[in-house]
């Protein structure tokens, strides 16, 4: 079986991570979902890569460098779908705490932020109420014509 990337064992990680149940009081009236949530996912992917790459690495002068470019894919990795409301504020709300900490490069910043835009007129096309159509007007009854006059009844034509 082939040894896995730092990548790919930082995304195992944070796709299997569960927080602890001291975390998960959700009293009523609170949002289950919140952008802090996303957040504080993201940057433990981040650690965690760090972390990763920093304990195999041989101790070189540029380890730091490369254990964040790893934590950097694993930041991008652990980001929320662009899926509904919750998840696209999530991806925002990622997004911008990725730019500021530098985990997402200048770069891809205008990408990122114009899919959440994307994203979110979608979702607001998608939740418009449907204008009220007009309905034709069902098919009238048969009208009944009065029956030809007899021609007994009809003057005559004139020459």
């Amino acid at each position: 079986m082939p040894e896995m990337s730092l990548t790919e064992k930082a995304l195992l990680e944070a796709i299997s991570y569960t927080p602890p149940s001291s975390t998960l009081a959700p009293g009523p009236g609170t949002n289950p979902t919140d952008a802090k949530a996303a957040i504080r996912r993201c940057s433990a992917a981040w650690q965690r890569a760090f972390k990763a790459y920093m304990d195999e690495s041989d101790g070189g002068g540029m380890e730091d460098v490369w254990a964040a470019k790893e934590g950097n894919k694993a930041y991008c990795n652990a980001m929320p779908l662009l899926v509904g409301q919750d998840g696209i504020r999530d991806f925002i709300a990622c997004t911008a705490y990725g730019i500021l900490i530098g985990a997402i490069p200048q770069d891809r910043c205008s990408q990122l932020l114009y899919a959440a835009q994307v994203a979110l007129s979608l979702l607001q096309h998608q939740t418009k109420q449907p204008s009220p159509r007009l309905v034709p007007p069902s098919r009238p009854a048969a009208c009944e014509l009065p029956p030809p006059p007899s021609p007994e009844n009809c003057p005559e034509p004139s020459a």
